[in-house]
């Protein structure tokens, strides 16, 4: 029961947190956030449960990277969901050396949310720099009206 209470307060924080981020960010990274944090949470408490410290950091990998994967957009799922799982085990590290277990929770959050955004991010410099043929850029292509030319022909009266 004191995992649950203390996983309670960390998400609670962590909600707290991210709801600050909110106003600043676009949806998709908005979403991309809440995806990373929410699975780097998830997994380091899954993980915790099945196998302890290293468990924890494992789960907390797997699940910053899921989770990132899953709210990105489609041409940046792989960057997020790598910034994700980076973000989510090094954040959890780094919060168990510095606030034992509620730590850890807080900093896979935290990691896993930041993470994700940022590889989201550097995922958007790879779209296709032909718009004509890019299918996601549906409002870039230039479609031509074709009008008829009548030809005119001069008769001369003399």
């Amino acid at each position: 029961m004191e995992m649950n209470s203390r996983a309670l307060r960390a998400l609670a924080l962590l909600g707290a947190l991210l709801a600050g981020c909110t106003t600043v960010h676009a949806s998709e990274t908005l979403n991309t956030i809440l995806g990373g944090g929410a699975g780097g949470v998830a997994g380091t408490m899954i993980g915790k449960e099945l196998g302890g410290d290293t468990g924890a950091l494992v789960g907390a990998a797997i699940g910053g990277a899921a989770g990132g994967a899953a709210t990105a957009n489609k041409g940046n799922k792989n960057e997020a969901a790598l910034g994700g799982a980076v973000g989510a085990l090094g954040g959890a590290a780094i919060g168990k050396s510095v606030g034992g277990d509620t730590g850890q929770l807080i900093g896979a959050g935290v990691g896993g949310a930041s993470g994700s955004a940022i590889g989201a991010k550097t995922g958007d410099g790879h779209q296709s720099q032909d718009r004509y043929y890019d299918d996601d850029d549906h409002h870039h292509k230039h479609h031509k009206k074709h009008k008829k030319h009548k030809k005119h022909r001069w008769h001369d009266d003399d």
